[in-house]
């Protein structure tokens, strides 16, 4: 007789039973909801219905009293510091750029244990966290993108690019940038992807920022993620730069668009965020740093 044993799909995960918030397109919450992995994909998003616990599963789940939610993004970081975190913090603004961001550029170009420390210590914060994405740009962002790879969280990644911060060639910085695009952009089953990393608008020249709209312009798909607005002097570089504010200068070279992410956007103004909105770009706020930092230390 034929054999009429039905083939049974084994899932890789299933949850059941949870509290789910979908963060979908209808903003959709189950009260009590189940969630299906197969094949390392999410396949099913559903209420929950008698016999879900018995589903062929690797790993089971309870959600009773639980909470399950899409993974949190962190969208602005520099790892490679990750070690020395808290180590700046009793500086003052100037102080801090002055001294903090070399040290750690100087660090990472010397000691590989500690910046691999700091990568590991990092991905364990982020997965206990809750967060499974990171928007990161650092010297050396090759060190971390295994890391991060191995770990599973997906990273956005890329070497930060300047004229003016540190003494570092800058047709070395550039041709490292295109290297780890080339070797990491869509490594780890797409999990680590490459941005085109310029560090901010107040230490790179007009034409630092004319290559790197270049550089963007070879890679189309990638987004641009900087320092935007983050410090007063950034629309006076960028008058020095011959532009009429920050915004008017990565406009006039290119980058003023839907790929732009600029981080913390501290001391923008209703016209820029209406130029930012207007071009559709992006911006990643960041304000746990003033937990860390006090930018403005007249204000508690």
């Amino acid at each position: 007789m034929p054999n009429m044993e039905k083939n049974v799909v084994q899932e890789d995960l299933v949850i059941h039973d949870a509290v789910v918030v979908t963060v979908d397109d209808r903003g959709r919450i189950y009260e009590s909801g189940t969630v299906v992995v197969r094949d390392g994909e999410i396949r099913e998003v559903r209420s929950s219905e008698p016999g879900d616990a018995d589903i062929a599963a690797d790993r089971m789940v309870d959600g009773e009293g639980r909470l399950v939610l899409p993974g949190l993004v962190n969208a602005h970081a520099h790892l490679e510091g990750t070690a020395l975190s808290g180590a700046f913090s009793e500086l003052d603004a100037m102080e801090l750029f002055a001294y903090m961001t070399p040290f750690v550029a100087g660090m990472a170009e010397e000691y590989d244990d500690l910046l691999e420390a700091g990568y590991e210590l990092a991905a364990l914060t982020f997965l206990q966290g809750g967060i499974t994405a990171v928007n990161t740009m650092d010297v050396r962002p090759a060190l971390g993108a295994d890391i991060l790879g191995e770990a599973g969280v997906r990273a956005v990644m890329g070497p930060m690019i300047s004229d003016l911060f540190w003494d570092r060639s800058v047709d070395e910085q550039f041709e490292q940038a295109r290297s780890f695009i080339e070797s990491y952009d869509g490594a780890y089953d797409g999990r680590i992807r490459a941005a085109v990393c310029p560090h901010d608008d107040w230490s790179c020249t007009r034409e630092a920022w004319e290559r790197t709209a270049d550089l963007a312009d070879d890679y189309p798909d990638l987004p641009v993620h900087t320092h935007l607005l983050e410090l007063d002097e950034s629309d006076r570089m960028a008058r020095a730069n011959g532009a009429e504010d920050s915004l008017a200068l990565l406009e006039e070279v290119g980058l003023l668009d839907e790929r732009l992410v600029g981080a913390h956007f501290r001391v923008a103004d209703d016209d820029d965020v209406t130029r930012m909105a207007a071009a559709d770009a992006g911006v990643a706020h960041c304000p746990s740093i003033f937990g860390y930092y006090n930018l403005d230390p007249e204000t508690p």
